[in-house]
């Protein structure tokens, strides 16, 4: 994160555009650091469990600093808006469930009809850009236990990312990770050409 932007503006950067979803992976971040008594993440100290993949993650990303490339985002597709924080520093793990009727609401069910709308008339793109305006002072300032269930758990970290080898696919000629190619009698065929020759 930019040390001279607040929290929110490196989500909104780091995700192209300011939504609902986005701000409420903010609160969740913001909470998570303040809870876990932490700072952003540096060098795996953090680890999040995310069960969605929706605009939430990226404010995850951007404020916690837990990134697949770090291998400190680990992604469940359970389709919930559930999220899972855990500080190797200090042992602890919460995990955050949003609440089904604060992302219900009027406003935000409106916000939802004229983004899946896509081509908006004038008047429309003016209500969307006053409802996110409304949806942001909503999101921001209400208490987070009106938004969120959230629990501290026994949680069991997962080994800190290891670099891998490289071999390359037989069949493809392209690189994949050793852990990932299943050896065959022709030798390492990647998970892609695995699939498309029926697991032979």
């Amino acid at each position: 994160m930019c040390k001279d932007m607040s929290p929110v503006e490196a989500a909104i950067q780091f995700h192209g555009h300011i939504c609902p979803g986005l701000l409420m992976g903010v609160r969740v971040a913001e909470f998570a650091l303040n809870k876990l008594g932490v700072g952003p993440d540096v060098n795996e100290e953090l680890v999040a469990v995310v069960e969605t993949d929706s605009c939430g993650v990226d404010a995850i990303q951007a404020i916690l600093g837990c990134t697949f490339g770090k291998g400190n985002l680990i992604f469940k597709d359970y389709g919930k808006n559930v999220y899972t924080i855990a500080s190797r520093e200090n042992g602890q793990a919460i995990r955050i469930a949003q609440k089904f009727r604060s992302s219900h609401t009027p406003e935000s069910q409106r916000y939802r009809e004229l983004v899946r709308k896509g081509s908006l008339t004038e008047a429309e793109a003016a209500e969307k850009e006053e409802l996110i305006g409304l949806l942001f002072e909503q999101l921001m300032s209400t208490p987070f236990e009106e938004l969120f269930d959230w629990k501290e758990i026994d949680f069991e970290f997962p080994p800190k990312a290891r670099m891998h080898a490289t071999v390359q696919c037989v069949l493809c000629g392209e690189g994949v990770t050793d852990i990932k190619a299943t050896e065959t009698a022709q030798g390492p065929v990647c998970p892609g050409c695995l699939a498309e020759n029926g697991g032979r």
